[in-house]
């Protein structure tokens, strides 16, 4: 039997992504976020407006977008109730979030240089992806928050995730979708070493950009498995938007 209710929110979340954007003053913001959807090389990101990146992303429209690994728990969990805005807004300060300004050296996060954008990338983070703000504007009713339509210009990959050479399925042409496993928790299951049998579920890979023909690396895992389930996170970091 259903039930009709009214939450407060209809939140239901995807893996945590780091963004990295830059300050007014020069200086790197850090954040976790859990809102994002992509197509191709585009991808949707929800944030609040009350926090820090979003007012990078309008000013600069500029970020990377790091997709941790499972071991990275622990460091951005340390981001969960941290804001790079000074003062922390109001409400925010009510939830126990603070003010800080090195969110790289709280998490143990390195930050390196990118190469089409300004903000760093996360070292460790086994996935990296240079982006630029195509368009945004307010999202959503009864909620403060934008969205961002931002594009991929720079997509850095960690060697160990990459197949050999050898030629895509040719319904496929290298984009999208491997037939080979299936979703999050089978994923996760393969990732810790447990043998797991082909699915015929899909999941999106990300190609190689320097190869333009069906041939060429691929990226073994998807985001789905590289990022972190926002289950296994604090509210505070599952629950949105820095």
């Amino acid at each position: 039997m259903h039930k009709t209710i009214e939450p407060t929110i209809l939140y239901f979340g995807t893996p945590v992504a780091l963004i990295s954007t830059l300050n007014a003053n020069g200086s790197p913001n850090l954040a976790p976020m859990s809102s994002a959807w992509w197509l191709g090389w585009s991808c949707m990101l929800g944030l609040g407006q009350m926090g820090q990146t979003s007012d990078n992303l309008i000013r600069t429209r500029e970020c990377v977008i790091s997709l941790p690994s499972e071991d990275l728990v622990t460091h951005v969990d340390r981001l969960a109730l941290t804001t790079g805005k000074n003062p922390v807004p109001e409400k925010k300060r009510q939830w126990g979030y603070c003010y800080e300004p090195d969110k790289f050296a709280i998490a143990g996060f390195t930050p390196v240089g990118s190469e089409s954008v300004a903000p760093p990338r996360v070292r460790e983070c086994p996935i990296q992806m240079e982006g630029v703000v195509q368009d945004f504007r307010p999202f959503g009713k009864n909620v403060s928050a934008n969205v961002f339509e931002v594009h991929i210009v720079k997509l850095h990959v960690d060697e160990r995730l990459l197949m050999g050479d050898g030629p895509a399925p040719p319904h496929r042409s290298g984009a999208l979708a491997s037939p080979d496993h299936e979703l999050l928790p089978i994923l996760q299951a393969w990732w810790r070493g447990v043998s797991v049998p082909p699915c015929g579920i899909g999941f999106h890979e990300i190609r190689d950009p320097r190869n333009d023909v069906a041939r060429g690396r691929f990226v073994q895992h998807a985001r789905t498995e590289m990022m972190l389930d926002c289950r296994s996170q604090r509210a505070g970091t599952a629950r949105l938007l820095r």
